[in-house]
């Protein structure tokens, strides 16, 4: 890959040391010290964008649901954001920036969208090398428990595959991912299957979960399952991180990025850190809309370059983006003045609150109704209910999805406090009890932080 050498500023700092700068603490402090203002910062930042911010892009137990979202974003639109792409590990360079402050953004992996094929294992060996520093990894798909730490495969069996080593061996996706992550200075999670396990990951309602024992980037303590960091630690912990004979999962991931492991609730996976010590970001629906995905991507590129603060800022206890799931779906809702009048809709296409028919619109945390799907038009709650596609415990604790719920009435006293005691719900119509409704497997967080 072909270098670009770092000149000095005027303030004495090459600009590669300056972009390490701007992702500690100190950057204020380090302001004040050399005297300038924010517009020189930006002017500096500005002089280091022909260095790209690199996107490796991994699809592993997928549909294709958030490549697809991806590429129908617009504001920003793909083309808008992406500069380059790379062929056989070299930048091509597509156009110059539309947006000025991103710079140069270069797509170096997809599995759909990339030029060329069986670029898995050249694309790890040389993020591992450093020739893609700095890069943002967003993962898609679930992620599988190919190494036995719940179910014992028969031997040289997999589950996933990104593609072959040069001598014709199986890489996993789990070992692909594993090693994007080591130097990876940011990680997305997209999509309800990549975030929290999705419906991949659905249980059969006693808690024994699928074969293939899928998981998210992130814990579920809804349904009890840890996320993929976590599940790497207790695999390299137990000696079990070997495929075929060979180990691949070398190294505990969070030993690599100096990450704390700690089980403190929603659990440990939410405590690893990438390379500039941030969480892995959730950018959570089934798919996300579009313009969710690229606006979270764009936050993120922008924080790289020195011009935003960092993710670890604005994201709820889920490590979803404030800016986007701040809110309840039910807030956002233009039907919401019916559910205070207690008006309910009888049958889809009636204009009332969609509440009697299902929807869990008071129990997920959504933009949906606010902004709409592509260029704002449709989106699932326009004519449809919500289904909590956001919220870890998806889909298990939110089904059926069109099941109307008991009658709209606030319950007695005695009523609220039996149905508390066994966990069971019970008179939906009280915006209260629907706030109760969901009881996670370890102590209970909100879905607003």
């Amino acid at each position: 890959m072909k270098e670009v050498k770092s000149k000095e500023l005027k303030v004495g700092i090459s600009r590669r040391d300056f972009m390490k700068l701007a992702a500690m603490s100190g950057l204020t402090a380090w302001m004040v010290e050399k005297g300038l203002t924010w517009k020189d910062l930006f002017n500096m930042a500005s002089d280091t964008l022909a260095d790209p911010i690199n996107i490796i892009w991994t699809g592993n137990g997928w549909c294709g649901g958030n490549t697809i979202a991806f590429i129908d974003a617009m504001n920003p639109a793909v083309e808008d954001v992406v500069t380059q792409v790379t062929f056989n590990l070299q930048p091509i360079q597509l156009r110059q920036p539309s947006i000025p402050q991103l710079g140069n953004v270069n797509l170096v992996y997809h599995p759909i969208l990339m030029p060329e094929d069986d670029m898995a294992y050249p694309t790890m060996e040389a993020a591992l090398a450093g020739l893609f520093d700095p890069y943002v990894l967003v993962v898609e798909g679930t992620m599988f428990d190919e190494f036995g730490l719940y179910y014992q495969k028969p031997s040289g069996s997999f589950w996933c595959s990104a593609g072959r080593t040069p001598s014709g061996e199986v890489l996993l996706c789990d070992q692909f991912v594993f090693n994007l992550m080591k130097r990876a200075a940011l990680v997305y999670a997209t999509g309800a299957c990549a975030t929290y396990g999705g419906i991949p990951s659905t249980t059969n309602g006693l808690g024994q979960r699928t074969p293939t024992y899928t998981m998210g980037m992130l814990d579920d303590p809804y349904r009890g399952i840890l996320g993929f960091p976590a599940y790497l630690h207790e695999v390299y912990e137990k000696g079990l991180g070997t495929f075929n004979g060979e180990t691949v999962i070398d190294e505990d991931i969070y030993a690599v990025t100096n990450s704390p492991y700690n089980t403190a609730y929603p659990g440990p996976s939410y405590h690893w850190q990438s390379k500039l010590g941030q969480p892995i970001v959730a950018i959570a629906a089934d798919p996300p809309a579009g313009d969710w995905i690229m606006r979270t991507l764009v936050a993120g590129v922008l924080y790289a370059r020195g011009l935003a603060p960092p993710p670890s800022s604005y994201l709820d206890i889920f490590n979803r983006p404030k800016f986007f799931y701040g809110n309840e779906t039910h807030q956002n809702c233009p039907r919401a003045g019916f559910f205070a009048q207690g008006i309910f809709a009888k049958e889809f296409g009636d204009p009332q609150c969609t509440y009697s028919l299902g929807c869990k619109g008071t129990e997920a945390n959504s933009p949906a109704p606010l902004l709409g799907w592509v260029g704002g038009v449709g989106g699932c709650t326009r004519g449809g209910v919500c289904i909590a596609c956001t919220a870890p415990g998806f889909p298990d604790l939110y089904e059926p999805f069109y099941a109307p719920p008991n009658a709209p009435t606030l319950p007695s006293t005695t009523l609220l406090a039996a149905a508390a005691g066994v966990g069971v719900v019970v008179g939906v119509g009280s915006y209260l009890l629907s706030r109760t409704r969901r009881k996670p497997l370890t102590p209970k967080a909100k879905e607003v932080s």
